[in-house]
């Protein structure tokens, strides 16, 4: 066996593709959001991951139909993507409602009632627009490119594609989890949580084939934590949020310093939006299979011949 050709896909191994997609894309992200325009660098960034991504897609994987990815856009596509922002604010507020019931958080005003009058409104904005582009170029990194990929690469003898998929889930999870790692007050817990939640934005694109649930709950999710209810994201402090409070509360609960996703109340509030989205997509779909691009492998969904030249 060639070690780093897979000559009957005509392509190189997963194990090759994936750390160089990886290691290129950080790459991007990194220099990306270091340009000082204001906001607009994370919308180069993005439209910089996505070309890299329909590059490494196209001529490095060796695939012809970018609906394979799960962004094939439509009326559908922008309804779930709707569907999965409503998700997340509902599992947000219920972490502000239960806090402020329990004592767990004080609430200090809105925004707005602060003596800087309109200085919360620029980077409010900017926090809309930097969280709906980092949940755009995040689930294709991790979930649109990373799954399809693992899936391939652990597809092998009597490891059939949809096993291989739920082991791509586990794997591209870890990843997700990793890749926060250098977080500010992050916590084993934190990383815990963050796996999970890799696990939730994979459970919609598993289902549906598209990834229009996983982006708006993603977008939606840091947003509303950060943007409206005035939490730490990732153990990051976010200037502009509509509603001030101050933590309270043990931090195994609510996460203290990292924000709820380092607490108990994150774990509940990620199997919370999950249950919903499973909810919704069996009333939609009428059933829970994976999409079929997940339970081929790679040569039948290309619709190429499986035997080996």
């Amino acid at each position: 066996m060639n070690p780093l050709i897979n000559k009957a896909e005509m392509r190189m191994r997963a194990g090759i593709r994936i750390p160089v997609f990886m290691v290129f894309s950080f790459l991007i992200i990194t220099i990306g959001n270091s340009l000082p325009l204001n906001g607009v660098q994370y919308l180069i960034t993005s439209a910089l991951v996505f070309g890299y991504f329909w590059i490494s897609f196209r001529f490095v994987d060796n695939r012809s139909d970018i609906s394979l990815a799960g962004l094939q856009l439509s009326p559908l596509w922008w309804k779930e993507f709707g569907v999965g922002c409503v998700i997340a604010v509902l599992a947000m507020l219920f972490i502000f409602l239960v806090e402020l019931a329990s004592g767990d958080l004080i609430f200090m005003g809105f925004s707005w009632q602060n003596a800087a009058s309109n200085s919360w409104l620029f980077p409010f904005l900017i926090f809309f627009f930097q969280m709906l582009n980092v949940g755009f170029y995040e689930e294709v990194m991790s979930r649109s490119y990373l799954i399809p990929n693992f899936k391939e690469g652990f597809t092998m003898g009597k490891i059939s594609p949809t096993m291989a998929t739920i082991g791509a889930v586990i794997f591209s999870s870890i990843f997700f989890s990793v890749a926060h790692g250098f977080n500010p007050n992050l916590t084993l817990l934190a990383l815990v949580n963050i796996a999970l939640a890799g696990v939730m934005l994979a459970i919609p694109y598993l289902l549906t084939g598209r990834l229009a649930l996983s982006v708006g709950i993603h977008f939606a999710w840091n947003f509303a934590q950060g943007g409206i209810f005035g939490f730490r994201v990732s153990g990051l402090p976010i200037r502009g949020s509509l509603i001030q409070i101050q933590q309270a509360g043990n931090p195994t609960w609510t996460g203290g310093a990292f924000g709820p996703e380092g607490g108990i109340i994150g774990t509940l509030a990620i199997i919370l939006v999950a249950y919903l989205c499973v909810i919704w997509i069996r009333k939609k779909k009428g059933n829970l299979e994976m999409a079929p691009v997940f339970t081929n492998s790679y040569l039948q969904n290309e619709g190429r011949s499986q035997e080996n030249p």
